[in-house]
């Protein structure tokens, strides 16, 4: 069951999205979504669509970077969607990534990012496109998929 929403406004949406990435646990991340709604890391390929799979991808981020915070830098705003512009950091401590192709390094990072979310008329993002330099990933790491 969906959380009851006190604001009702893209740039709010744009907020809920960062604070939910800061959430130790994807309940609120997953609220924002539309039931098949899709959230697409563009660096790295990754997609994923449903509330399942969503959560799916917070649990592993969260488990990799355990003190991760991300902040709102600047919001951009349309009819249906909204661009926001985030720093997150936190420290690359806690499980590997990418099935282990990505391993932890200890190190803490701070990167910027940008993430284009379209939102239906109830203001639920059925789709999220996020995009970042893949150099400042934490420890600096390259991808992990040999490209």
């Amino acid at each position: 069951m969906s959380a009851i929403r006190t604001t009702s406004t893209p740039a709010d949406i744009a907020q809920q999205w960062a604070d939910a990435w800061s959430a130790p646990t994807p309940e609120a991340f997953v609220d924002l979504y539309a039931e098949n709604g899709e959230y697409f890391d563009v660096t790295f390929g990754v997609r994923r669509r449903g509330h399942g799979l969503i959560a799916t991808h917070h649990r592993l981020w969260r488990a990799a970077v355990p003190d991760f915070v991300m902040s709102v830098d600047d919001v951009h705003t349309g009819d249906g969607f909204v661009v926001v512009e985030v720093t997150g950091r936190g420290t690359f401590s806690g499980d590997d990534l990418g099935g282990g192709k990505m391993k932890a390094t200890g190190k803490p990072f701070s990167g910027r990012s940008v993430a284009v979310l379209v939102l239906d008329p109830e203001l639920k993002i059925v789709s999220c496109r996020e995009y970042y330099d893949r150099a400042v990933m934490p420890g600096g790491a390259a991808t992990p998929f040999g490209e």
